[in-house]
C-alpha cells in the first residue's frame, strides 16, 4: 500500500512538472520567433557575418537589438523594430562601451544593486538602459544616450 501511495505522488509530481514546462515553452515561443526574425533581418540588412549578442527590448515600441560584426570586422549594433525593419545601425566604436556606462550614472539615489546594463531605444534614440535597485529598494531604470552618455530619462518604481 505504501509503495502505491509513493508511486502515485511521484507520478503526479512528474505530470505537474511536465505541464509547467509545456506551458512555459508555449508562452515563450512567440518571443523566440520574434528574436529569430529580428536576427535574420539584421543579418541580411546590415550584412552581419556573425552575431555576438541579441536582446529584446520592450519600451514604447518593441525592438530586437543585435550586436555582431560585418565583413570588414567592424562591430555593429542593429536595432530592428517589431515591424521587421531596421531603424538604426551604429558602429560600437561610435558609442560608449558597456564597461563605461556606469560612469555616466548620475543619480541622487545610491545604486545598491546593479541588475543589468543593456541596449535600448526610445524616441528613435539609441540608449543604454541601466537597471538597478537603490538604497530604498526601489527599482530604477536609468537611460543614457549610446553615443555620448548624456542623461535621457529615469523611471523609478
Amino acid at each position: 500500500m505504501k509503495k502505491w501511495v509513493i508511486f502515485s505522488i511521484i507520478m503526479i509530481a512528474i505530470i505537474i512538472l511536465w505541464q509547467f514546462i509545456s506551458i512555459y515553452q508555449t508562452a515563450m515561443s512567440p518571443v523566440k520567433d520574434e528574436i529569430e526574425k529580428g536576427v535574420a533581418v539584421a543579418q541580411k540588412g546590415a550584412e552581419l557575418q556573425s552575431v555576438e549578442e541579441v536582446a529584446a527590448y520592450n519600451g514604447t515600441n518593441s525592438y530586437v537589438i543585435v550586436q555582431g560584426t560585418d565583413s570588414e570586422k567592424e562591430e555593429l549594433v542593429v536595432w530592428v523594430k517589431e515591424s521587421k525593419e531596421i531603424v538604426h545601425t551604429m558602429k560600437m566604436k561610435d558609442g560608449i562601451p558597456k564597461e563605461e556606462v556606469l560612469n555616466y550614472l548620475q543619480t541622487d539615489r545610491e545604486p545598491k544593486e546593479i541588475i543589468s546594463i543593456s541596449l535600448a531605444m526610445e524616441k528613435n534614440t539609441p540608449l543604454w538602459e541601466i537597471k538597478f535597485k537603490d538604497s530604498n529598494d526601489q527599482y530604477n531604470l536609468y537611460y543614457v544616450k549610446f553615443e555620448n552618455g548624456e542623461y535621457f530619462q529615469r523611471i523609478i518604481f
